[in-house]
């Protein structure tokens, strides 16, 4: 009795070639997610980042504007690549010694590259980031 196999030939040249076409789009799918949430997340810890210093330049500089600080976060994200307006930061600062200072930094990610992927299943494919920082005035 012939096997299937000897009946269509021994030959098992295309077989890697099928496999590796079925898994290929999965596997760039999970690269360029990961990539992309990376950038996210990085675009995170720069606001948190720059949304930490000016609420430092708040408090223990007396002589800081709004303005100063409201420019502190806009450098620090202009040099990640993210534009930040000044609607996008939200200051309150403590009147006297000893009441805290809070800086809100609100941005609004865009993903790039798998959200086209997750737009049916999502409202949005933004994510935004609320980044609070409070310190207590010096």
């Amino acid at each position: 009795m012939k096997t299937l196999r000897r009946f269509f030939g021994a030959s098992d040249r295309g077989q890697a070639m099928v496999e590796f076409a079925l898994t290929i789009p999965i596997l760039l799918l999970i690269l360029l997610g990961i990539a992309d949430f990376a950038r996210a997340w990085n675009v995170y810890e720069v606001l948190t980042d720059a949304g930490r210093e000016a609420t430092r330049l708040s408090v223990v500089d007396n002589g800081s504007t709004e303005q100063d600080v409201r420019e502190v976060v806009k450098e620090a994200a202009y040099y990640a690549g993210i534009t930040v307006t000044d609607s996008d930061i939200g200051i309150v600062e403590g009147a006297t010694r000893g009441e805290p200072t809070t800086v809100t930094v609100t941005y609004d990610y865009q993903l790039q590259w798998v959200g086209w992927l997750l737009a049916p299943f999502m409202d949005s494919t933004t994510i935004t980031f609320n980044v609070v920082s409070t310190m207590r005035r010096e």
